[in-house]
């Protein structure tokens, strides 16, 4: 049989995937394409003499056997009538297995044509690369997943094991200060209070990393959620907790995302609460919140102040936890908020960066995943 006899001609040479024709009452291979010879290693020639259960391993060949001779003799197969996409081991001729995907259909040549018989059409395609790439990410992303489960616990043994005795120093530099007073001078009660103010500062430290372990915990509820409505009601709790202060608020109206409301809210009032407080020594200030266009169509949501800025050079530690590019005694902070904010974006399948410079204000921007429905569209 030729090529021509089955409509197929050129594009049975020129196809990537391998294209098998068997007779149906024998599995004789009656057709073989060049792409068949590069994934199994047969030429031509040597195929052509071949039944097709050689390229099929030993444990599968009688259950292979069984098909074909049920759909000689019904004329139905589940799987050849269904022309499903199978995946299924084979054979190479160095009987090397491989995993391929193959589509199986019956067919019979054109009505001139000599032979009338019965024929197989497999469109075959080799994803043993693919698949062993898929078990490596499953397996990084098990281990992943064990490595993460156990730094939790650590944090979490961690913390309840040091909480004791820093309780103690606090609660004994407390007795001392209280109770010996007068037999300390000014000098053993400065001592005592920066011991006090040190094991506070650690406990609060450890409060920090629970939270921000926490954050990766549980799954990632979708939701619509009203951005401009949380910052709004943020900005309300700022404005009562110092309403001395002169900021002036833009709140683009309409913004709305899929995400988890719990965690988009924790990411945008900690970006809130950064500008609020870069922005103190300042008599009067401007704080933003909206969003632009990005060139794929999809919004980019940004926090903007005119505080104290900082420089680019020193970017990539704004998100790690503790790490910060002010001094306690110029702004108060542990250097967690951020570090919270890129894991929650991050979560949500987006991305978080900032532009700033010093005494120049700074430019937090943030992306979300678009939801299933916006990519559907």
């Amino acid at each position: 049989m030729r090529p021509q006899e089955l409509g197929i001609g050129r594009l049975f040479e020129a196809i990537r995937d391998a294209v098998i024709v068997a007779e149906a009452s024998t599995g004789a291979i009656v057709l073989w394409n060049p792409a068949a010879t590069q994934i199994f290693g047969y030429s031509p020639s040597e195929a052509l003499k071949l039944h097709v259960d050689t390229l099929v391993p030993e444990r599968l060949k009688a259950q292979y056997r069984s098909g074909l001779a049920r759909y000689c003799a019904t004329g139905h197969e589940p799987y050849i009538d269904s022309h499903a996409l199978l995946e299924v081991p084979a054979l190479r001729k160095t009987d090397e297995e491989i995993r391929v995907e193959m589509t199986l259909s019956p067919i019979s040549p054109i009505p001139d044509a000599a032979d009338k018989g019965r024929y197989v059409l497999a469109i075959v395609r080799d994803v043993t690369e693919r698949k062993l790439a898929e078990r490596e990410l499953t397996r990084r992303a098990e281990e992943l997943a064990r490595i993460n489960a156990e730094l939790e616990q650590f944090s979490y043994s961690v913390s309840h094991d040091l909480r004791t005795p820093l309780r103690g120093i606090d609660g004994f530099s407390q007795i001392l200060l209280e109770d010996y007073a007068p037999k300390l001078d000014e000098e053993g009660k400065a001592y005592l209070r920066r011991v006090r103010a040190a094991s506070q500062r650690m406990g609060e430290l450890m409060d920090d990393l629970l939270n921000l372990t926490r954050l990766n915990r549980g799954s990632v509820r979708r939701e619509t959620v009203d951005l401009s409505a949380l910052a709004k009601a943020f900005v309300e709790e700022l404005r009562q907790s110092q309403p001395e202060r002169r900021v002036e608020f833009v709140i683009e109206e309409g913004l709305r995302a899929e995400g988890d409301r719990r965690l988009l809210r924790v990411a945008l009032n900690n970006l809130l609460d950064n500008a609020w407080k870069f922005t103190e020594k300042h008599p009067r200030a401007k704080i933003e919140f909206g969003a632009k266009q990005h060139h794929d169509g999809e919004p980019v949501y940004f926090v903007r102040d005119d505080g104290a800025g900082f420089e680019m050079a020193y970017s990539e530690k704004l998100f790690r936890p503790f790490q910060r590019l002010h001094s306690t005694s110029d702004f108060e902070g542990r250097g967690i908020g951020l570090a919270a904010v890129q894991r929650i974006i991050h979560r949500h399948g987006g991305r978080v960066w900032a532009e700033s410079a010093v005494e120049q204000g700074a430019t937090f921007y943030l992306t979300l995943a678009p939801s299933k429905t916006d990519e559907q569209k």
